[in-house]
């Protein structure tokens, strides 16, 4: 099967991938939604992933939300950037899984992340900063934690932030 350009647009591979995408998923343009999950995929997974602390949930995350854009495609309306919609679909599957599994999150995850050949005292000050750093960031209002995580770990301008959680700049 040939693949076939969009039907309105050229898409430019360096530029930013939602100009004009949305008009041609609208209208069903299987390549136009192919390159715009090729831009996407991954960015949102680790995006996914900042609240999930796990690869396979985010991955599955990140594809409902692809397969709900594609199901929903013919009746989309989005008044916003598709990046940021996809961000924000992203951001509230993420936070909704959660709320439905609730038990206790732990920090294990973070034990993992250190090098076995630290000296013993050096993993248990790295791990008490770690903890430190997590509370405090976990202690933030939800909307000023969102801020932070997608600033600092989703390379997010704040301009981008406030589009997707729609509030302003300031």
């Amino acid at each position: 099967m040939q693949q076939r350009k969009s039907k309105n647009t050229k898409h430019d591979h360096h530029q930013e991938p939602e100009i004009n995408f949305l008009a041609d998923i609208r209208s069903g343009d299987e390549y136009a939604f192919r390159e715009l999950f090729k831009a996407y995929y991954q960015p949102l997974v680790k995006h996914a992933r900042r609240y999930l602390h796990d690869t396979q949930t985010s991955e599955d995350i990140v594809c409902d939300v692809f397969l709900k854009l594609w199901e929903e495609h013919a009746r989309l309306d989005i008044k916003i950037s598709i990046k940021a919609y996809l961000y924000q679909m992203v951001r509230n599957r993420s936070l909704n899984y959660l709320k439905a599994k609730k038990p206790e999150l732990t920090d294990d995850f973070h034990l993992n992340l250190f090098p076995s050949n630290l000296a013993t005292d050096e993993q248990a000050n790295l791990t008490d900063l770690t903890n430190y750093i997590q509370k405090a960031i976990a202690d933030l209002p939800e909307r000023s934690r969102s801020v932070f995580t997608m600033h600092r770990y989703d390379n997010l301008k704040y301009s981008e932030i406030a589009e997707i959680l729609n509030i302003t700049e300031g």
